[in-house]
């Protein structure tokens, strides 16, 4: 009898239930099924049974072993609460230098406010420079999904609305402050605003995301002007030069008639619904010093406090976000981190910088038009991720644990693109679409190459990964 412990039955089993394929030394072929074996007799059984096993037995003279399979590869075990930590310590420390930097340009402003001349001014655009690119290498942060307290959704608080107050662009810069056809265009001329932090917030993306009010992009017209011609003059506290018309008297007046409309009344208003100049002055210069001045003040200012309510969620011990991490989900958290770092470089870098460079003949919707650094906008991202990568206990030092090869692959490419990069002419933005294609396209190939690179060191990681949505061909 045939038996689960059998030797012979073993041997015999297959998946579609055929006992074996023989070849005997004269070449007979026995094909011989279970079902055969039960319609035989129990002698012819028997006898068919034990020439099977012994021809069996000898298979292994009639065929050449299959080599052994190479035992499977253990599994990757990553110390993904150590690699959290480290990258905990990095978020803060980044958003902390971006916090001190801007503490810094809060100064700064004040002694321009204080004292406006073009050493002052020249001071505050520097440290506007580093606060913004301090900003830049840990921004991508945001995209990191997360929990967020119910508190921040009703404050609308959350980190996503943070960064968007902090980093919205492009930006219509018509909309802060006059531009050279438009003297008195902008929340600045408008005597029908108020320069408060909440009124200025409220105007944040009033009725277009160019719309924006309050972030670095606007601190950024309100510095650099135009084609970086911002004078000093225009933060010098004085008084207008023109006759400026306050509406909010005829509203008013409008308000207390409870609903009563008097034609003369509406005219007047539908006529000074705008400042008007006087006769006298028909070349005039920027108005409404005094407005500049508060709104700079006012934007220094939040900038900061929202730069300190981020820092302050990423502290290592207390903060909320940096809590998150020390929860079970080590693994899908890592995860995120490596994801987001990806798609920074495939969105940020190839998508929103390098597509419009090496396509658009006419740039519109630069990062940072009036200080002019699209450049220095793009190395301030990459090194944010190479920071994070290089970090102690980082990524790369993980990597070279388990496959030191892949790990050397990701360095040497980046420092290419890297090289690359600082090389690239500060002023690329304002050259030739032929010229920024020249410049550019190396550029381009040896970043594909890094998030490929990228890709399969994370693949190593055990890190499961979007598919790439590029191709390289």
């Amino acid at each position: 009898m045939i038996g689960p412990s059998s030797v012979c039955e073993i041997k015999l089993y297959s998946p579609n239930y055929t006992a074996a394929i023989l070849q005997p030394p004269k070449g007979l072929i026995l094909n011989v099924t279970f079902s055969t074996i039960a319609l035989l007799p129990k002698l012819g059984r028997g006898l068919l049974l034990a020439m099977l096993c012994l021809t069996i037995s000898a298979c292994d003279q009639l065929f050449e072993q299959p080599k052994e399979s190479a035992p499977a590869q253990e599994e990757i075990k990553i110390n993904s609460q150590r690699l959290l930590s480290a990258t905990n310590i990095y978020a803060y420390t980044q958003m902390s230098e971006a916090l001190n930097q801007a503490q810094i340009l809060d100064g700064l402003i004040t002694s321009l406010l204080h004292h406006p001349n073009p050493l002052s001014l020249e001071e505050a655009q520097n440290t506007w420079l580093k606060a913004y690119q301090a900003y830049l290498q840990v921004s991508f942060f945001h995209q990191v999904p997360r929990f967020e307290k119910p508190q921040h959704h009703e404050d609308a608080d959350t980190y996503d609305i943070i960064h968007e107050q902090l980093d919205s662009w492009p930006i219509e810069a018509g909309y802060i402050d006059y531009l050279p056809q438009y003297p008195l265009s902008g929340i600045i001329n408008d005597m029908t605003l108020k320069i408060s932090e909440q009124d200025i917030l409220q105007q944040h993306g009033f009725s277009d995301v160019r719309f924006a009010s309050v972030g670095f992009h606007p601190m950024e017209f309100l510095l650099f002007g135009m084609d970086g011609k911002r004078s000093a003059k225009d933060f010098v506290p004085q008084e207008n030069s023109i006759e400026i018309v306050d509406t909010d008297i005829h509203l008013h007046d409008q308000e207390q008639e409870e609903g009563e409309e008097d034609p003369a009344l509406a005219s007047d208003t539908d006529a000074t619904s705008q400042p008007q100049l006087s006769n006298q002055d028909t070349n005039f210069g920027p108005q409404n010093h005094n407005r500049r001045r508060d709104f700079l003040r006012i934007l220094s200012a939040l900038m900061v406090k929202n730069l300190q309510k981020l820092a302050d969620r990423w502290e290592p011990a207390h903060g909320y976000y940096a809590k998150q991490w020390r929860q079970p989900q080590h693994q899908e958290n890592l995860q995120r981190v490596y994801q987001v770092s990806m798609d920074t470089l495939q969105r940020q870098l190839l998508n929103n910088h390098m597509h419009p460079l090496l396509s658009e003949p006419q740039l519109d919707d630069l990062r940072s038009p009036f200080a002019k650094t699209d450049g220095a906008n793009m190395l301030a991202i990459l090194q944010g991720i190479e920071q994070l990568f290089y970090i102690e206990n980082g990524f790369i030092q993980e990597l070279k644990i388990h496959n030191a090869e892949t790990a050397d692959k990701i360095t040497a490419q980046f420092k290419r693109l890297m090289r690359d990069m600082k090389k690239m002419p500060a002023n690329v933005a304002q050259q030739s679409l032929p010229n920024r294609k020249k410049i550019i396209t190396p550029i381009q190939h040896k970043l594909i190459k890094l998030i490929e690179n990228m890709y399969a060191g994370a693949q190593l990681l055990g890190l499961q990964l979007k598919a790439l949505p590029i191709s390289t061909n």
